[in-house]
């Protein structure tokens, strides 16, 4: 039975790693030879959340090599469950333990990152919404005072009116741009969704 039908982020930590070296799976390794191409594999990806993103792409993209996916996702889990069960306290291999990729992330603080980079948008936008809920209460509360001329047609009402798509328009440009720099990067690295997200909190 493949693991395929287990979540990536439900991996071990050790087994991501193996899957994306450069080893065959195909051939047998002494644990110095797995040792040290799993430590070559996570430095060249410098951070868990590249690897993360990579290894979801990896199991993610379809073609004619899917069973040669599963079949090396099967094969990193078993080495990696045999290395945590022979060397359950390495401190040369200390990728090789049981943790899970999302414990992994979770202990990098990716959660946590993505929460706080959510609650900077909403505090962006807050303006925006108190502006609107200001010219609604006006509407209805200062007729009078939303009609006062300002210059030609152009009234307190409208005025605002303007200043609203402005303000609106300007909140949807930025967090277009900070949600490709700053959330999606995060997100893509848990293989999650906001929702999930919010869930764990």
């Amino acid at each position: 039975m493949y693991p395929q039908s287990r979540p990536p982020q439900q991996d071990a930590l050790a087994a991501v790693i193996l899957y994306l070296s450069r080893l065959d799976h195909g051939r047998l390794y002494s644990d110095d030879e797995l040792a040290r191409a799993m430590n070559d594999c996570y430095a060249s990806f410098g951070s868990l959340d590249t690897l993360s993103l990579r290894y979801g792409r990896s199991l993610s993209s379809e073609g004619t090599e899917a069973r040669a996916r599963r079949e090396r996702r099967a094969w990193a889990s078993r080495v990696a469950a045999d290395l945590a069960r022979r060397h359950p306290h390495a401190r040369s291999v200390p990728i090789a333990s049981g943790t899970t990729l999302s414990a992994a992330l979770e202990a990098a603080g990716v959660p946590r990152r993505a929460r706080a980079a959510h609650r900077r948008a909403l505090l962006a936008g807050a303006p925006v919404i108190a502006l609107y809920l200001l010219i609604s209460g006006s509407a209805n509360a200062a007729r009078d005072f939303m009609a006062l001329p300002v210059a030609g047609p152009l009234n307190v009402g409208l005025g605002l009116g303007l200043l609203q798509l402005v303000a609106v328009a300007a909140w949807v440009l930025w967090y277009g741009r900070y949600s490709e720099t700053s959330l999606d990067p995060l997100l893509e690295s848990l293989g999650t969704s906001t929702e999930e997200l919010r869930h764990r909190s």
